[in-house]
């Protein structure tokens, strides 16, 4: 029997080990005419039985009585349900490590051990989620971010010599958890919908959400279009077009990219505030849960409170499996909130990164510092024109400031190395800029003299 990890995360929960991610299902469920229905399955028409569908009930984990409770009494039920069914899908009848969030207490922590012993598998060990999936960084300090249904989590960890055994080794170790309500995958969805049925009432004279079918219709191709994966697929159109059927009958209405872009930026600003106080440390990083680096923008903009990577789909998973003897360690099942840190050879010592000194467009460098971009040449201070048509505008302004070149283009959107940005953030070297209306970019570089 193959042992296995299970990483519980509702926006999807994940079972996999050294071969990936072999199972994956979110956090829905619908009771209907009798049966259960989970995941994807129940997500689907969760919009069209919105008092049969559940999807709190990862987030909560609780005991307490369901209105109209018969056969599912609680979210405990729900959960334990959609385990039975993870373990059909992957075959999982071994050891289990599950890797949990990070705002779980002692009630959930028990409630899930409940669960575990009513299910086909050996629950042998929990981690912290956000722990597993960051237990690869070699930084002092890491913030993890991860988007779940109903929040966002954001974790810090810090590296700590002579932990683990009381020897000389390091441990990464979990210092802070921060929950963000005011962002998960549903706000958003919602906050999408609602620009979405305000387009379709003004354009068609028809309201989705008079229809529980068409409103599900909206719900699912948003979702689609928030987590395709590739947010760069719709930079070429200002416009996104949605059609639905209803009554015999198809409506269809443009949506400005742009009000949804923006939507989604009003999420992540509600992430930027805290995660730039957990990240003040210096020698830090960030990792993003995969799941929120497919939202449109979501990297570049939270890039912004620091150099950030994206964790793969299965890091959390693997990370269990590979750090199992620490996990199962000891006495009992808890929660383990430390895990050992990847060693980190002597580092020499380094120059630090340099920053553009100019930008090349067109086969023209200019000096970065106080450099207006502007739409068309107007010979006025150091700008440089791009020669867009359209009356005279500063799109933005270049500043250089101590060992870093920032962008600063307030609320108007442009293009980072692809993706879709707005406001002030830092540029690199060989850092690309654009702007819809250009066809070529501007290249960051550095010039040395002589």
């Amino acid at each position: 029997m193959i042992p296995r990890a299970v990483e519980l995360n509702d926006v999807a929960l994940q079972v996999g080990g050294g071969s990936g991610v072999i199972a994956a299902s979110p956090g829905f469920a619908l009771l209907k005419e009798g049966a259960v229905l989970l995941g994807a399955e129940a997500e689907r028409q969760h919009r069209i039985y919105p008092t049969q569908s559940h999807a709190r009930f990862w987030h909560e984990l609780d005991m307490k009585p369901l209105p109209g409770a018969g056969r599912i009494r609680h979210h405990a039920d729900l959960a334990w349900f959609q385990l039975q069914e993870l373990a059909r899908q992957a075959e999982l009848d071994g050891e289990a490590i599950f890797a949990v969030p990070g705002h779980y207490g002692n009630e959930q922590l028990g409630v899930l051990l409940g669960l575990a012993r009513q299910c086909p598998f050996e629950l042998v060990g929990i981690v912290d989620s956000a722990l597993a999936a960051a237990s690869e960084a070699a930084e002092e300090c890491v913030v993890h971010v991860g988007l779940h249904l109903h929040q966002c989590l954001l974790t810090r960890m810090r590296r700590k010599e002579g932990g683990l055994g009381g020897d000389s080794s390091a441990e990464l170790v979990v210092q802070k958890v921060v929950q963000v309500p005011q962002f998960g995958r549903q706000q958003l969805l919602d906050a999408l919908l609602r620009i979405a049925n305000d387009a379709f009432v003004r354009q068609c004279r028809f309201n989705p959400q008079h229809d529980a079918s068409s409103e599900q219709q909206l719900y699912s191709l948003l979702a689609d279009w928030a987590q395709g994966g590739e947010p760069g697929q719709h930079e070429q159109h200002d416009h996104v077009t949605l059609e639905l059927q209803a009554g015999g009958a198809s409506h269809a209405a443009k949506l400005p990219r742009q009000r949804l872009l923006a939507a989604c930026r009003d999420g992540y600003q509600e992430l930027l505030r805290p995660l730039r106080q957990l990240t003040e440390s210096p020698g830090g990083a960030i990792v993003l849960d995969h799941r929120l680096a497919l939202l449109p923008g979501a990297v570049a903009t939270l890039g912004s409170a620091g150099p950030a990577r994206v964790a793969p789909a299965e890091a959390a998973l693997e990370a269990c499996l590979r750090h199992r003897e620490s996990i199962v360690a000891g006495e009992g099942i808890q929660r383990i909130r430390a895990l050992p840190a990847v060693s980190v050879p002597a580092a020499k010592p380094r120059a630090a990164p340099r920053a553009p000194t100019h930008v090349l467009f067109r086969n023209r460098a200019l000096p970065v510092d106080e450099l207006r971009l502007v739409r068309q040449a107007n010979g006025s201070g150091n700008a440089l024109a791009l020669d867009l048509p359209g009356p005279d505008q500063t799109l933005g302004t270049m500043h250089s400031r101590s060992s870093e070149v920032v962008l600063d283009c307030g609320a108007s959107e442009f293009r980072l190395n692809g993706a879709l940005v707005s406001g002030v953030l830092p540029l690199r070297l060989g850092d690309r800029v654009g702007f819809a209306e250009l066809a070529d970019e501007l290249l960051l570089i550095e010039v040395r003299d002589g």
